[in-house]
């Protein structure tokens, strides 16, 4: 709204022949106020660039649209140029010095603004941990399958699984012993139970189930496969997480073991450490377990066998199931991270975490400052004049030519100018003060 309304105004001013083709700031006297006000208009994004390519779509002219951007870029320079002898070198005396008031507006108040461009940012960011909000865990399942060379079968698969918060387990059940998650808000943190039969039927056919036992004959390489299913509102793209391990070849089961529970000799084996039983979710939507984890999960595998087949899950060791109540079967203690709330502010931390951030937003500034305050050498010929009276009216006498329809005029008086600025000795004698 603040581009069309500036770019409107613009447009009557010209109309009106109040400043013909010129800034709309132009209208009024040298004073600090205008030109802080134009430093700013020039600086804001595309809205100088905007209102050069409207004057030129809407405006008769000789000149093309390259050529007039760079007029109005030799006529705002010299408007800057103008201001600045009027406001600064015409009060200074040669040899005087810059007053305390001078620099402390200046220098001091520059200083800080750099020091808040560096902190700040910083600051916001690192307070922005506070509002993360809880992210717990909304569905949970797990699932364990057998493969061999012969394929992948699942065993057993369970989606009914309670989700327990912290706060209301009987504290007399030590389901923490090490101190994993005393750094952690108790908020965070949630004790998943599952039942102890698998909610899916096993429904393999005796044939298939015949081959498989013949592939565990052929094939010396067997895995067992843990796996959790975790989902959670946020991030988003990364609702659901998974937890997967295979488990090490000392801890699996005789192969033998389990050719007697499918072909219905015996109804069990026993895998060891199948899971780690504390688990933490992270933010990026990554499921790890604790390095100093010494907790593992040992479960006998059960093939009940009546008008349907089903398998259960028994933990070997009671204390793991102990708060659960009469839920026995597999368990975990799992702490979800705090992530950002859903936006393009939450959705871009969670993305790119508050250190990247950070890192963008200085160097962008940095950069920024950088190109003001380099290569100021090269500016001296333009900006150092002591007088641009002359060009100033060269370049009202164009918006003059224009306004009157000579439109030859006005070509020639541009072409007259960028030769003057093409040669620092006609520069220099243009400049030189009356």
């Amino acid at each position: 709204m603040i581009i069309f309304f500036l770019i409107v105004l613009d447009r009557i001013i010209y109309l009106c022949s109040f400043a013909t083709g010129k800034l709309i700031f132009y209208i009024f006297n040298l004073a600090l106020f205008t030109y802080s006000v134009t430093k700013l208009y020039r600086a804001l994004p595309f809205l100088y660039e905007l209102r050069c390519v409207l004057d030129w779509s809407c405006t008769t002219t000789s000149l093309t649209m390259y050529d007039w951007l760079k007029l109005e870029d030799i006529y705002a320079s010299l408007y800057l140029v103008k201001c600045d002898a009027v406001l600064n070198r015409a009060q200074h005396k040669q040899g005087e010095k810059q007053t305390k008031w001078t620099k402390c507006c200046s220098g001091i108040f520059l200083f800080f603004i750099l020091l808040c461009v560096i902190w700040a940012p910083m600051l916001i960011y690192s307070s922005g941990n506070p509002t993360n909000i809880a992210n717990p865990i909304k569905d949970a399942s797990v699932q364990i399958d057998i493969k061999t060379m012969g394929g992948r079968l699942t065993l057993y698969q369970n989606t009914l699984c309670e989700k327990l918060p912290w706060d209301i387990i009987d504290p007399d059940f030590d389901l923490d012993p090490h101190g994993y998650f005393d750094m952690y808000n108790k908020n965070d943190i949630q004790l998943i139970c599952c039942q102890a039969d698998a909610s899916m039927l096993w429904l393999v056919p005796n044939v298939v189930q015949m081959r498989f036992i013949q592939s565990l004959d052929w094939d010396m390489d067997m895995d067992i496969i843990f796996k959790w299913v975790l989902t959670r509102d946020r991030p988003k793209g990364k609702e659901v997480v998974k937890y997967e391990k295979t488990i090490s070849p000392p801890d699996l089961p005789k192969q033998s073991d389990i050719q007697k529970v499918l072909n219905g000799s015996a109804n069990s084996f026993r895998t060891y450490n199948l899971y780690a039983k504390h688990l933490r979710v992270t933010g990026s939507g990554e499921v790890r377990s604790f390095e100093q984890e010494v907790d593992s999960v040992s479960a006998d595998l059960v093939l009940n066998r009546a008008d349907f087949n089903w398998w259960s899950f028994h933990d070997i060791n009671s204390s793991d199931i102990s708060g659960c109540g009469g839920l026995k079967g597999p368990m975990a203690v799992v702490m979800s991270d705090e992530t950002p709330p859903q936006g393009i502010l939450g959705d871009t931390i969670s993305k790119f975490s508050i250190w990247g951030l950070y890192i963008t937003f200085v160097l962008a500034v940095g950069r920024f400052i950088r190109l003001q305050c380099s290569d100021l050498r090269m500016r001296i010929p333009y900006e150092n004049l002591p007088s641009c009276d002359r060009l100033i009216a060269i370049c009202e006498d164009i918006y003059a030519a224009r306004a009157e329809g000579e439109l030859g005029v006005e070509e020639v008086l541009y072409w007259t100018l960028v030769k003057i600025y093409r040669s620092p000795h006609m520069l220099l004698e243009y400049t030189k003060p009356d």
